[in-house]
């Protein structure tokens, strides 16, 4: 019997051991730097309030530290963005792309910088822009980002991420109750191909 208890105990204390073990923010960011390219399929659920369905969206990603940003929404119309620290295109469908510059629309690029921080887990940005609130649970960390100024304050509530080796999902709760979730799957690492480089050109 002793023996039992014993044993109990002992996986009793493993399983709660993992369940608070307390990642770090410099964690995360040595984690996410150690790939220099990420590719991912995403699913994007946005829930507004008035609709009883959810607007449903799924494509590609490809994110570089060099190059930036490819997002390809593919469904249920296409709409390409590619941005980097100093231009951002965005196509729907065989339009002609819309071009933003860092020197026309400086707000819209500083909030770019965030969304590739949040990202890269970029420690000294996200602690600038929000209170952070990162935990993990058997092996599955969540980060929640509270805005701490504007505009980004007057947008969101908070911005929540899940992941593991890699970011899994990222959930927007606006300031209007509305909820946008994207998803990602099928995470790749490899360097980039001569046809993903022809993306972001």
């Amino acid at each position: 019997m002793n023996k039992f208890i014993a044993l109990l105990l002992t996986t009793l204390a493993i399983f709660f051991s993992s369940l608070t073990y307390a990642i770090t923010l410099d964690e995360l960011q040595r984690q996410f730097s150690k790939n220099e390219v990420i590719r991912a399929d995403f699913t994007q659920n946005r829930y507004i309030n008035g609709l009883s369905n959810p607007l449903h969206s799924t494509g590609k990603m490809i994110l570089s530290p060099k190059w930036g940003l490819w997002w390809q929404q593919q469904t249920p119309f296409t709409m390409t963005l590619k941005m980097n620290n100093q231009r951002m295109e965005q196509r729907i469908d065989d339009q002609t792309p819309q071009i933003i510059t860092a020197e026309n629309q400086p707000q819209l690029f500083e909030f770019n910088h965030l969304l590739t921080a949040i990202f890269t887990a970029d420690k000294q940005k996200l602690e600038n822009n929000f209170m952070i609130n990162l935990s993990e649970q058997n092996h599955q960390w969540t980060l929640i980002l509270t805005p701490k100024l504007a505009p980004l304050n007057k947008i969101f509530k908070e911005i929540i991420l899940t992941g593991h080796k890699h970011l899994n999902t990222i959930t927007l709760n606006d300031m209007q109750h509305d909820k946008t979730v994207i998803t990602f799957s099928k995470h790749q690492t490899a360097n980039l191909t001569e046809h993903e480089l022809s993306l972001f050109k």
